[in-house]
């Protein structure tokens, strides 16, 4: 007997994604689903939808134990489009091309490992198990949110399986002129709310560092790359800076842990040095940043931007040290 996935799309009229509004709207039309599944939100994506029904079709037996299933990107899609001369030219399909023959095992995962599980873009990539939301609502009577389900979760499954282009990701992500502030507080209301169920030091810096560590790399940095390839040098200025004072008012612990920072603001400058070059206003701001962000980053931290990015890394680290922009200058003439 197949596996039945229902959609609920629904429009959060509350302000931020998983108020009590939402689960009123939830429990109100599981009462009568005979489905097996139930997807929650706000837009329908039939892409991701088809690619999970695949996956579900021939791995049967992967969605039994769990009563969230959280979907993301399989690494060895990844890399083919990482290996392709243009990878936007990747046409996303319907069914998965790029599963080994052996079935694929899910991970365990947990709200602090995962927190953007909370966030409304992440509807369509997570199923619920409409059992389990049955005795969810029959055992809760007063009024709840969307973080208490996953608290109350015994097992959630994560399934590194999906093929989604960067242009479709991008898509439902939304992060046009995405800024410090969207992202603080967004981190502010789900950290309020994650502080009804913790007072753990490290589990709440898990909480705080992978929910940035989300927020930079789909957000705050393609909107900061984006500013620098056009050339909206005015904005990024503003950007950097505002990131700066980010990065003084938090302490070494939460910086250092922020690795979604490489790629955008390491290498990503360093490789589009002449956008930026002749003007002084962000020449300034940038090379403040770096000295703050060496300041507070941990030698793990910097081992962990030289693996990936060590050119870039070690220009910027040298413009640290002399004051200077010249090391990223002459890494860019060398290099990019």
């Amino acid at each position: 007997m197949s596996i039945v996935i229902e959609q609920l799309v629904v429009k959060e009229s509350s302000g931020k994604w998983g108020s009590p509004h939402l689960l009123e709207q939830i429990k109100n039309n599981i009462s009568m689903s005979n489905a097996d599944f139930l997807i929650i939100c706000s837009k329908p994506e039939e892409n991701i939808l088809s690619q999970i029904q695949d996956y579900i079709a021939r791995f049967p037996e992967n969605m039994v134990g769990a009563d969230i299933h959280l979907f993301s990107q399989n690494p060895v899609f990844l890399q083919h489009l990482r290996k392709l001369p243009n990878e936007h030219s990747y046409e996303m399909t319907d069914t998965l091309q790029f599963l080994a023959e052996l079935t694929p095992k899910p991970t365990s995962t947990y709200l602090e490992r995962d927190p953007h599980m909370l966030l409304e873009e992440m509807g369509q990539y997570q199923l619920y198990n409409v059992s389990f939301l049955k005795n969810y609502f029959e055992e809760r009577k007063n009024e709840t949110t969307l973080i208490d389900i996953f608290h109350q979760a015994k097992m959630v499954w994560k399934h590194s399986v999906l093929e989604e282009t960067k242009i479709n990701e991008a898509k439902n992500q939304g992060a046009n002129n995405y800024r410090i502030t969207d992202m603080v507080d967004c981190w502010e209301f789900y950290r309020k709310l994650e502080n009804n169920y913790t007072n753990l030091s490290l589990e709440l810096l898990d909480f705080d560092k992978n929910l940035f560590n989300y927020l930079i790399r789909t957000k705050l940095g393609p909107t900061f790359q984006k500013q620098l390839m056009s050339g909206n040098l005015t904005e990024a200025t503003e950007a950097i800076e505002a990131l700066t004072v980010f990065l003084e008012d938090n302490d070494k612990h939460l910086v250092s842990e922020l690795v979604s920072l490489g790629y955008f603001y390491l290498q990503v400058p360093v490789k589009e040095y002449p956008e930026w070059s002749n003007n002084k206003a962000f020449s300034n701001a940038y090379l403040k940043f770096l000295k703050v962000l060496f300041e507070k980053m941990h030698y793990q931290t910097k081992q962990y931007n030289l693996r990936f990015y060590r050119r870039a890394t070690n220009a910027v680290y040298k413009a640290v040290g002399l004051n200077s922009l010249k090391p990223i200058a002459k890494c860019y003439k060398l290099y990019f």
